[in-house]
């Protein structure tokens, strides 16, 4: 059942003229050359400056064990299975109780997510504090397996962002924006917006932390991400408090953006013997393919091996990946008929935890909740900082 949310009228009417205004345009250079391009950049910047807020109705209780921080960090396919999501959260011994959970990709006023305000509807259910940023507008109602949950409503405020939930209340909130495809996430996924990483203060009596979630993105090289990692802990530079990073840093280890990246990745996922495979794609922060960002990481003092099992938390879908579509139609079809049996192959680490200032911690991957008919495609990962 939905639950009823609390409406801002001025910001659903806002969203929905911006998403009218730049319907129209098919390029983002288009959408720049126009005279109304001054004045839409100027909305879209107070748009996606909103920071949304939740408390609960009473206190949470202290945490079980207050010499440690349990946290969840989850990539919930825009929380499109949300009763899925609540259970899990809620009832699953493996993730229930937790002091810091880290959302990525959970939207508000998303047909796909029934139109939730999914952040709200879990600070509710685990009555915590929380907070909401939105990344992009959607123009359309998703991607891939989106309209089957749309089923056939629109979208309202039609946007998706970051979250971060705690038991403890959110003190300073600071946007960091990252640098971004943003013609492709215009011109092909018909999105407008940025990623950002959200950097918040956890108001932890006696021992306040920081709390860091961003969701890195897919389409372009391990360059760019290692950039956008690079901008984060640029922002960190002087902080001296303990900080707890997360994300979705899309280490896939191949390099994207070509028409043929996608046949070059396939070749990998085809001829490699097993066992590189799985190093590469499960311990992408080691080797010649390893994804730079771990270097930018380290070189900022942070650790990530402590928090993480080496788990996968994605298994790869090709009908997913954007380049395989601009293929004719004979092509696409027997290329996946070659491929699915690469794609059974194709298990990565995706998700991660790092830290610092911490004196230690452990981490695990949680199984069962992630693939088809699950709660996302992702699975959650756990991790414990003390």
């Amino acid at each position: 059942m939905l639950r009823a949310m609390n409406r801002d009228p001025a910001f659903l009417a806002e969203c929905a003229a911006l998403k009218r205004a730049v319907e129209p345009f098919r390029t983002l250079a288009a959408l720049r050359a126009s005279p109304s391009f001054r004045e839409l950049d100027e909305r879209f910047t107070r748009l996606f400056s909103t920071v949304r807020r939740y408390a609960p109705e009473r206190p949470p209780a202290p945490s079980a064990d207050p010499a440690r921080v349990t946290a969840v960090h989850w990539n919930i396919e825009h929380g499109n299975h949300y009763e899925r999501i609540e259970r899990a959260l809620c009832g699953d011994p493996r993730l229930e109780g937790a002091d810091l959970l880290m959302f990525n990709e959970i939207d508000f006023g998303m047909a796909r997510a029934g139109n939730r305000d999914v952040t709200g509807d879990l600070a509710r259910a685990l009555g915590l504090y929380g907070v909401w940023v939105p990344l992009f507008l959607e123009t359309t109602v998703g991607r891939d397996d989106d309209a089957l949950t749309a089923d056939g409503r629109e979208n309202q405020e039609s946007l998706f962002g970051l979250a971060i939930l705690a038991r403890w209340p959110i003190a300073d909130v600071r946007l960091i924006e990252l640098p971004s495809p943003e013609t492709y996430q215009f011109d092909v996924e018909r999105m407008v917006g940025r990623h950002v990483g959200l950097i918040v203060t956890v108001s932890r009596p006696g021992a306040p932390f920081v709390a860091v979630s961003a969701h890195l993105e897919v389409h372009r090289t391990r360059a760019h991400r290692a950039a956008q990692i690079r901008t984060i802990v640029e922002a960190l530079r002087r902080e001296t408090r303990p900080v707890v990073m997360a994300g979705d840093f899309n280490t896939h280890t191949f390099d994207r953006g070509r028409p043929w990246d996608p046949l070059l990745g396939a070749a990998v996922l085809m001829f490699a013997p097993q066992s590189s495979l799985s190093r590469r794609l499960l311990y992408p922060d080691r080797g010649a393919t390893r994804e730079r960002l771990f270097d930018v990481l380290e070189k900022a003092g942070f650790a990530w091996e402590p928090f993480v099992d080496h788990a996968p938390t994605l298994s790869l879908r090709f009908d997913r990946i954007d380049e395989l579509r601009g293929f004719p139609d004979f092509v696409q079809s027997a290329v996946r008929t070659v491929l699915a049996w690469a794609e059974r192959r194709g298990t990565l680490r995706l998700d991660w935890f790092a830290g610092r200032g911490w004196k230690g911690g452990e981490g695990r991957t949680i199984t069962g909740l992630d693939g088809h008919g699950q709660a996302s495609d992702h699975a959650p990962i756990v991790a414990t900082f003390f």
